[in-house]
């Protein structure tokens, strides 16, 4: 078993369709009874409203994407933030690549089938997030990994491993930055935090995005190491 950190960093849908979505499920508030209230909040707030819901996406795996991978198993790093009009299915083939490369997965002409000589072990913080999107974002694309991958029934501490949970338990949260600083681990947050990356995306920010998305990986797996060397 190979144990890997990951984590993704997420946007709203890139296409036509997302936005017009984004439009679809804008509604007035059901307070507002009267047509020309109606009225007036279409007219001032409506386009905050749709704005509000399109960025939503960033955590909708059905509408949303994923533009930045990194990964690290504590002696290897990889990253790759795609640059607009790149493709999202390039960037999960790639990821795959990667993975089975260091865990040296083997495909059998024989028996059709992945020979697994070492089956990763995912392990993020807040994993019931980065786990499922990538999933379901496999699923829409099409894309098949050429290992196993937890599903969102997955679960934790069996078929992955989240630092969150590790730490606070089931049902409750602790930040990566909180739990880092907390164990005299550096925090990743020291540039852009996750709020900020479809901005700093557009910007055309990729290696920029792809140095947080890397801290992210890198303080997780410390986290994790110091965890492990006290079960």
């Amino acid at each position: 078993m190979t144990a890997i950190a990951i984590d993704l960093e997420t946007i709203p849908g890139q296409t036509e369709a997302a936005h017009k979505y984004a439009q679809a499920i804008t509604k007035p508030p059901a307070t507002l009874k009267k047509a020309e209230s109606i009225q007036k909040w279409w007219d001032e707030e409506s386009a905050a409203a749709i704005d509000e819901n399109y960025a939503k996406q960033s955590f909708d795996a059905l509408h949303g994407e994923v533009i930045s991978i990194a990964l690290t198993d504590g002696d290897r790093a990889w990253v790759k933030c795609r640059k607009q009009g790149e493709s999202e299915l390039e960037l999960l083939k790639e990821f795959g690549e990667v993975v089975q490369d260091w865990c040296h997965i083997k495909h059998s002409d024989k028996a059709s089938a992945w020979a697994h000589q070492s089956t990763p072990y995912f392990i993020a913080h807040n994993a019931a997030f980065d786990l499922p999107f990538l999933w379901r974002r496999m699923v829409v694309l099409g894309y098949k990994p050429p290992f196993k991958f937890p599903t969102p029934s997955a679960r934790e501490g069996k078929d992955f491993g989240c630092t969150m949970v590790q730490w606070a338990g089931w049902g409750k949260t602790v930040s990566l930055k909180n739990l880092a600083e907390g164990l005299g681990i550096p925090s990743p947050k020291d540039d852009i935090d996750g709020s900020q990356v479809y901005g700093a995306w557009k910007a055309g920010e990729y290696d920029r995005i792809a140095a947080y998305n890397l801290r992210d990986t890198d303080t997780t797996m410390k986290i994790w190491d110091r965890m492990v060397k006290v079960r």
